[in-house]
């Protein structure tokens, strides 16, 4: 029972996040600081569409938190009950500052109420950027999402210089929009690559495979920890 109410508050504190793009209007940009991974499997008696509409419908609250960037909601093309919340703050107060409104919320528990709580398939990532590309023209249709961990002979910054290489063997792929690296307090990875479609992403994918610059980033990936995904954008409103 203790299991299930912290799973609950975990759902709470952790998605309830969408922003108008109508409002992103601003003189300075404000920069990622804090980036939040919120995995699940979706209930069955709710369709993709009626999960949308309850994850639009908290658009009026969160719009107003200070610190807060917006995010990518998606769905896994090959598991398509499995939803991916990537959301986006100034730093990790404001996402804690927000966590508390959201966990009053009606509207909120009513959204997470689309979600199974199972420890084994629902996943939280507080993670902070240590790779953030410029973006290229274009609307992200495609999250590709990969979580790992490292061999324990590689240091933090001979990973980043690693990821950092691919970048311009990114830059050739059509398709390609942008990519943000970055990493848990306690070593877990997740680097996100943004695509306009599903198909240059897949194309692209296979293809880096096989190039020896890339080669040298995997192999510092501890395959067993690996897990990849291509996601479905529903919602996007990352400043």
């Amino acid at each position: 029972m203790k299991q299930l109410s912290m799973l609950s508050a975990f759902f709470l504190i952790f998605g309830c996040s969408a922003q108008k793009k109508e409002k992103m209007q601003i003189e300075k940009r404000e920069e990622i600081g804090t980036i939040v991974l919120v995995m699940a499997k979706t209930q069955p008696e709710y369709s993709r569409d009626k999960i949308i509409e309850l994850s639009r419908a908290i658009d009026p609250m969160v719009d107003k938190f200070d610190g807060y960037l917006g995010r990518k909601m998606s769905f896994s093309n090959k598991e398509p009950d499995i939803l991916a919340d990537l959301v986006y703050y100034t730093n990790v107060k404001a996402f804690e500052d927000a966590s508390e409104i959201e966990m009053k919320s009606e509207t909120c528990q009513t959204f997470f109420a689309t979600m199974i709580p199972d420890p084994e398939t629902s996943k939280m990532l507080i993670t902070s950027p240590l790779i953030m590309t410029t973006p290229k023209q274009g609307d992200t249709k495609v999250v590709e999402l990969v979580l790992f961990k490292t061999k324990p002979e590689f240091t933090r910054d001979d990973v980043v210089n690693a990821a950092k290489n691919i970048n311009p063997v990114l830059e050739k792929h059509n398709g390609y929009i942008s990519r943000k690296l970055s990493i848990t307090e306690d070593g877990q990875w997740m680097d996100v690559v943004y695509w306009a479609d599903l198909e240059s992403a897949e194309k692209a994918s296979k293809q880096i495979l096989e190039d020896t610059v890339a080669q040298k980033y995997f192999a510092m990936i501890d395959e067993a920890t690996m897990a990849f995904s291509h996601l479905n954008v529903v919602i996007d409103t990352e400043r």
